[in-house]
């Protein structure tokens, strides 16, 4: 299940859910009970670990290409 970081509009409460998709948008906020939540947009953190056992994030060994 992805997480959600929502901001509630009536009294900017910022807070964090795990639930499906189809649950998102009947969440409240746990303040004030409003059902006035908006999604916030944050950084994504995507850790793996490469072929070598060491981390493929933040890797000293220069730019990965794709393609």
């Amino acid at each position: 299940m992805p997480s959600y970081d929502l901001i509630c509009q009536m009294c900017n409460h910022k807070f964090s859910v795990f639930c499906s998709i189809s649950q998102k948008d009947r969440q409240v906020c746990p303040v004030c009970g409003s059902d006035q939540i908006k999604q916030r947009f944050t950084t994504i953190n995507v850790m793996g670990k490469s072929s070598s056992g060491g981390s493929s994030i933040g890797s000293s060994s220069g730019p990965q290409r794709f393609g």
